[in-house]
């Protein structure tokens, strides 16, 4: 009978081992696809309209081409503060050199409300910024938030729900993107 466990014993290893084995190759296969995926949207150039309650925003795939490769977040954002400060898992991040108005200042429940049509429920990706990569005063990631693919800094500064803080240009990876390279150029004269 001991003999007929070990015998048993040794199938069940082996086919656990099959199993798991299989089940790497999948993962590997999918992820790989998935990467493919993405960088076959980052080719394409179809335009898409967000409409929302109170916004239509002209969103279109070629945002994506500007999207990092850096990303080191990925999750649902759980939450916008403000503008320019959400949770993505629950982790605080502040977007990079974007500043919208502070509650009680005008233009504060537009911005707000602005990122929560777009970024609230829905998948976001954090590139930290290498500049302020131990964050900022209040303990927050400070870095450049993707929403479904859309990079949130751009988007508030091309609605002119945002102006760039010039003060963080000489520290910050993304002062030469095409959202803030006029404002950081004319600060450094």
């Amino acid at each position: 009978m001991r003999y007929t466990h070990r015998i048993c014993f040794s199938c069940l290893f082996i086919v656990m081992s099959f199993l798991i084995l299989i089940s790497q190759s999948f993962v590997s296969v999918h992820a790989n696809s998935s990467i493919r995926s993405d960088l076959n949207l980052k080719v394409m150039n179809l335009d898409d309209t967000i409409y929302s309650e109170k916004f239509v925003i002209l969103a279109s795939m070629d945002v994506n081409e500007n999207q990092s490769s850096d990303i080191e977040l990925v999750g649902i954002v759980t939450k916008v503060v403000d503008g320019d400060t959400l949770d993505i898992n629950g982790i605080r991040i502040r977007l990079a050199l974007v500043d919208t108005p502070e509650i009680n200042q005008p233009g504060y429940d537009r911005a707000r409300e602005f990122v929560e049509s777009l970024c609230l429920g829905k998948k976001g990706e954090l590139d930290v910024d290498s500049g302020q990569r131990r964050g900022d005063r209040h303990g927050r990631e400070v870095g450049v938030v993707y929403c479904d693919g859309i990079n949130m800094n751009d988007k508030l500064m091309s609605n002119n729900l945002a102006r760039i803080l010039v003060q963080f240009c000489d520290i910050t990876e993304f002062a030469n993107e095409n959202w803030t390279i006029t404002q950081c150029q004319g600060s450094r004269r």
